[in-house]
């Protein structure tokens, strides 16, 4: 499910200070269909401030809808605490004075021109950070909040200023649903139904999770796919958004160690993930075992500094401590930006 909020923000003259680079302006401009130099007196846009207590509180108020305790997160697609957390983004999103749109897998806002947009997801893995996916969601409504403080500012100006300041796209913010795989194994659940994937659209129909339940009911007793709509129907047209930023949490060790707060992605690593049962042999957990060995040492073989892998899933059957096991299961995830 993705969560799109849409909204035409007027009156942002000056977004970029005068010191900016000219190609930095120009590409504002560009965005604008104004010039931003047009004014000498203007306010500078340093003079609104992001409110971090007001963020930072929004974050930790989010973290409480969790299945397990502080300080880790743990939200599963459609478990309580999700619905919980989906509630709350989107009295946020209404506090804000933004249009709130959602159907069976989130609603689709069409402008005139393709939107510019922003989000994530607030989704989490068992014992997972609480700025994961959050951030990017938050601080979307966060920013738009940022400009309409801004746009008052140029609105108290204006008996001197020449106002009228109109973006030529839509601004959207978008709350996607499960980015994680936690419960039924698919991942980027929500963004690949808005990209149109029809593969996934047929697959969720049937699949269950662990308990055996299945999607379509759990999607119903959150209070979606209440007509059981065609998931194949939800995909968004290319025309819709020209582009998207997120602002993620990084989940490494690159920014601190170079002692910089903030970067720019150049490359997605695309994760590749593998279900192995062992059956029929003397030992099925040593083969598990050994399989999970064969990981590591392929990725630190692998001569890339960004192949990443593990086995963070493994089931043993009868599970008795003085029992050789006669089934297995494991799970992987490897990643890397170069898919050879």
């Amino acid at each position: 499910m993705a969560l799109r909020i849409a909204i035409s923000v007027f009156c942002l003259l000056g977004l970029i200070a005068f010191s900016m680079e000219d190609e930095i302006t120009q590409t504002m401009e560009e965005f604008s269909g104004y010039k931003i130099h047009e004014s000498s007196c203007l306010p500078s846009f340093s003079s609104v401030s992001v409110d971090t207590e007001s963020l930072q509180k929004q974050i930790d108020e989010l973290s409480s809808f969790s299945d397990s305790p502080a300080p880790s997160v743990t939200r599963v697609l459609y478990s309580q605490n999700d619905v919980l957390a989906r509630r709350y983004i989107k009295d946020l999103m209404v506090h804000s004075d933004l249009i709130v749109k959602e159907d069976a897998v989130g609603n689709i806002f069409e402008p005139k021109l393709p939107a510019v947009a922003t989000g994530s997801h607030t989704d989490a893995i068992p014992y997972s950070g609480k700025y994961d996916g959050v951030i990017g969601v938050v601080g979307a409504i966060e920013a738009i909040n940022v400009l309409k403080r801004y746009t008052s500012e140029l609105y108290s100006l204006r008996s001197s200023c020449r106002l009228g300041f109109k973006p030529k796209r839509s601004l959207e913010v978008i709350m996607l649903t499960s980015e994680e795989p936690t419960r039924f194994g698919i991942g980027c659940l929500g963004s690949r139904l808005l990209a149109g994937n029809e593969e996934l659209a047929e697959l969720l129909t049937r699949v269950v999770d662990a308990q055996n339940i299945s999607f379509l009911e759990v999607a119903r007793s959150s209070g979606y796919m209440k007509n059981d709509e065609d998931l194949r129907s939800l995909s968004l047209d290319k025309t819709n958004i020209s582009s998207f930023v997120e602002l993620h949490i990084e989940q490494g060790p690159i920014l601190e160690m170079e002692g910089t707060q903030i970067g720019l992605v150049t490359a997605v690593a695309a994760p590749a993930s593998i279900k192995v049962d062992f059956e029929g042999m003397h030992d099925a957990g040593l083969a598990a075992a050994e399989l999970a060995f064969a990981v590591e040492k392929h990725v630190l073989e692998s001569g890339s500094v960004d192949m990443v892998g593990t086995v963070g899933i493994l089931e043993l059957h009868p599970g008795a401590v003085n029992s050789i096991p006669s089934k297995s299961h494991l799970e992987n995830d490897i990643r890397d930006i170069d898919e050879k």
